[in-house]
């Protein structure tokens, strides 16, 4: 696979994804699987990781949390 910005090879990895949620609210999910561009480091979420990363945000809204970092692994 390609990277649609710089051509580069996407290889598997991880990355994490910020969900800012308002002014004072922000949950990021760590090592979320991903293809990573090993040139530029752009990162490709798969539509799978990308739905249990949204179930995961779901969750922790509902918990209350409006500031955390979430580890993809151990929440998933």
């Amino acid at each position: 696979m390609k990277c649609p910005l710089c051509k580069g090879e996407m290889v598997k990895g991880k990355t994490d994804l910020p969900y800012p949620l308002g002014k004072k609210e922000l949950i990021v999910i760590q090592d979320v699987p991903a293809f990573v561009c090993n040139q530029c480091g752009d990162a490709f979420v798969e539509m799978e990781a990308a739905q249990k990363a949204e179930e995961i945000l779901s969750t922790a809204q509902r918990d209350g949390v409006t500031l955390g970092f979430i580890h993809y692994r151990e929440a998933a």
